[in-house]
């Protein structure tokens, strides 16, 4: 029996509920001090490491079984330093641990958010052993900060490098920092989208609650290693978690595996499996905010589903002016993610934010997604700070202490194409409002433009009878219909012209076809059916 409790407690903070602010660190960090255990230091199993999801199962059961106890968090004085603070500490350049293995793991002190520390170990074939934190490791902003540092603050996370670039890069590739989230990047990417975990009550007026993970078991790998294992220890006041993780890097995007088990201490009223999360400010449909000069400022454009039907819908993402829900009915999906599919400097213009670089984070179900609903939260921002869209598979089945929850899944990182879909792509949703004839000073109707590119629409000739399927769902009259070929080959335009039926929301479904043949994925949005409430979109 491994030791139930080795280290120093919890990892995270309180998580804001109106999305989270992370840091992209892209640094290297260094060497750590592996100690040995105390009493019985070595454990052996039949396989060829001491450790495995068994053994994180064991303490997941026995901590439900028991009342959540939150650990002391680090001194205050270093949980209220600001973000590039925290972002200039770092261990010396001089220190490495696994130097001969292509993955890295570079250990991240506490502070800032990041107020409860976690505990790290390392397992081999013959023993697991806590990383212990050693604050002459670090470099500190300055003499008199680091006089302020503990000698146990402990760590807030760690990040993992791999040389994604050419042989001798070192390069971020996945980092778990903060809460139940971990970020994924490939190659020549930058941090965008993240992963969590497990979403509790997300965008329900009893308000999220936010488990965290608290130990992580790092598998050491053999130097010609092509992936990596972490296991994981999850805890919070609903319920607790253990989680296996295989990471692969492949080519230009990262899969990870995901095992996980989860013990419920109590009744929850939504779990979210496979959550992520992403930002977006402004972009495409609606107006930008009042004194913005980028074009867009989003992290990703749209939520993709691949039904258990076989179809594949996109949603595009917007900022509400009020916190929105929508729930699809999405039993046996077969995967789900947020894509980014502008990848132009121009379509931004920020040198900095580079959010043509952010990922696309793709989840292809493997076990435990049977009857439930694709939950998309989206929470109003005034910056592109936080991370205010998230989504999720919601399970039909009641979770409680009686019915624990297995599932599996693989998360893609990569550009848009890590979703392997083979129709044509929405590209550019471009929407207003018009007045229905030029005499009439009241009757206005939309006019929606879908360009549409890729896939099926590839080689098509510009005189190929390519056909629009509209569904307004008794919403709207589509007063005009038309589909064109646009300049760029492979490239598609429909455009139509709608007109609420009611004051009912609109709620549009649009793809493209030949003959009885689909095309392309099926565009979902819903637009007010007052068109004033239109220019207040961003």
């Amino acid at each position: 029996m491994l030791p139930n409790s080795i280290g120093s407690g919890l990892i995270g903070g309180t998580c804001p509920a109106r999305g989270v602010q992370l840091s992209a660190r892209g640094r290297r960090f260094g060497p750590l001090i592996l100690a040995s255990f105390l009493g019985s230091a070595l454990f052996f199993t039949s396989v060829a490491q001491a450790f495995d999801l068994n053994d994180v199962n064991i303490q997941a059961k026995q901590l439900a079984a028991s009342g959540y106890v939150a650990t002391p968090k680090i001194p205050e004085a270093l949980s209220q330093i600001d973000q590039a603070t925290f972002d200039r500490i770092a261990i010396k350049p001089s220190a490495a641990l696994w130097p001969s293995a292509r993955f890295g793991i570079s250990p991240i002190a506490a502070g800032f958010m990041y107020q409860q520390p976690v505990s790290l170990y390392e397992v081999t074939a013959q023993s697991v052993a806590p990383v212990v934190f050693d604050k002459a490791k670090f470099d500190w902003p300055s003499p008199a900060f680091a006089q302020m540092v503990p000698a146990n603050l402990g760590f807030a996370g760690f990040s993992v490098d791999y040389p994604l670039t050419g042989q001798d890069s070192h390069d971020v590739m996945i980092t778990f920092l903060g809460g139940a989230q971990f970020g994924v990047v490939a190659a020549n990417q930058v941090p965008g989208a993240h992963a969590r975990g497990v979403a509790i009550d997300t965008g329900l007026p009893q308000g999220e609650k936010f488990p965290m993970f608290t130990k992580f078991w790092l598998v050491r790998p053999e130097s010609t290693d092509s992936q990596l294992t972490i296991y994981a220890l999850l805890d919070g006041e609903s319920l607790t978690g253990a989680y296996e993780f295989v990471v692969r890097p492949n080519g230009d995007q990262v899969d990870v595996q995901v095992t996980a088990n989860l013990f419920p201490r109590n009744g929850i009223s939504r779990v979210g499996l496979a959550p992520m999360s992403t930002m977006y400010y402004y972009g495409q449909i609606g107006q930008r905010p009042a004194g913005q000069w980028r074009p867009a400022a989003y992290e990703s454009d749209g939520l993709l589903m691949h039904t258990g039907e076989g179809n594949w819908v996109f949603r595009s993402l917007r900022n509400p002016s009020e916190l929105r829900t929508n729930q699809f009915d999405a039993d046996g999906i077969r995967g789900f993610g947020f894509m980014q599919r502008q990848t132009r400097f121009c379509q931004f213009e920020d040198p900095i934010s580079r959010f043509e670089k952010r990922p696309s984070l793709w989840v292809t179900t493997e076990a435990g997604f049977g009857k439930g609903k694709i939950v998309l939260v989206q929470i109003p921002t005034n910056s592109d700070v936080h991370e205010n869209q998230i989504a999720f598979f919601q399970p039909t089945d009641p979770v409680d202490p009686d019915h624990p929850l297995s599932f599996a899944y693989t998360l893609s990182v990569g550009n848009s194409r890590v979703a392997d879909e083979p129709l044509a792509e929405v590209r550019r949703p471009l929407i207003g409002t018009v007045k229905i004839a030029p005499e009439d000073k009241t009757e206005k109707a939309y006019r929606v433009n879908l360009d549409f590119a890729g896939g099926k629409l590839s080689g098509l000739g510009n005189n190929t009878p390519v056909i629009a399927q509209i569904n307004t769902h008794d919403t709207a009259n589509v007063l005009e219909q038309a589909v064109i070929p646009l300049p760029e080959p492979g490239h598609w335009r429909l455009s139509m012209l709608l007109a609420p039926t009611s004051k009912a929301e609109i709620t549009l479904d649009a793809n493209l076809a030949l003959g009885k043949k689909l095309l392309s994925e099926t565009w979902r949005y819903e637009l007010p059916a007052d068109l004033s409430r239109f220019g207040q979109m961003k």
